[in-house]
């Protein structure tokens, strides 16, 4: 006997197109399955690092509760502050007389050298440089030191650029050149200026004087 279909066709084509319908549903339905999964495995790791950092925490907390605090430190008692300055005697005077003549002639060489460095053009060199001393004067002004620099450079510009900076140095006064002369392209060049930089004379205490002030009086009887 042979078999007969007796489903007619149009059902057949509908059950295969709603299976194909189907499909994608199921598609989605899994793929968000694994992404719920995913976040929720995520989610777990984070709260177990979350959970041993707290407990880290509150063992930090404990040690450093259970630690000692360090013992103050020893209380210094301040030095007596002299209520009234030490008389100069007549012993000290002439030092001090001799400290301040060494001071007034004082120049700070170094920050002279160091305000030099930063205004010398890239293009001079020097050959020679000669620091001087104040001499002290007689007539109360006060005393100057002499820097004297030769060099050498390409053009008569660069010295006049050269002499321009050395006169933004504070410490200096009368920036002079002195001599120029020019061979095998290059300008050999010297430059004299004053020192300023010597303090005023400190003005020395005088030394205290007493007055006696006690008198004598002779008293006589008559016979």
């Amino acid at each position: 006997m042979r078999a007969v279909n007796l489903l007619p066709g149009s059902g057949r084509s509908a059950s295969r197109g709603l299976a194909q319908e189907r499909i994608p549903a199921y598609v989605g339905a899994v793929t968000g399955a694994l992404i719920v999964a995913i976040l929720a495995g995520e989610y777990l790791v984070q709260s177990s690092k979350v959970s041993d950092a707290q407990q880290q925490l509150d063992a930090a907390k404990v040690q450093l509760a259970s630690t000692p605090l360090p013992p103050p430190p020893p209380k210094i008692a301040p030095l007596p502050v002299e209520t009234e300055p030490a008389v100069v005697t007549s012993e000290q005077q002439p030092m001090l007389q001799a400290l301040s003549a060494a001071l007034s002639q004082r120049i700070a060489w170094d920050r002279i050298l160091r305000e030099f460095s930063l205004v010398l053009p890239n293009d001079v060199w020097l050959s020679a440089l000669t620091m001087s001393a104040p001499v002290p004067t007689t007539d109360g002004s006060t005393p100057l030191g002499t820097l004297t620099i030769s060099a050498t450079t390409y053009s008569y510009d660069s010295v006049a650029r050269f002499l321009s900076r050395m006169q933004l140095i504070p410490d200096l006064t009368g920036v002079n050149l002195s001599t120029t002369s020019a061979s095998n392209n290059l300008v050999q060049f010297s430059v004299a200026a004053s020192v300023k930089g010597a303090p005023a004379t400190p003005v020395a205490p005088a030394v205290p004087t007493t007055t006696d002030t006690t008198s004598t009086s002779t008293t006589g009887s008559g016979a």
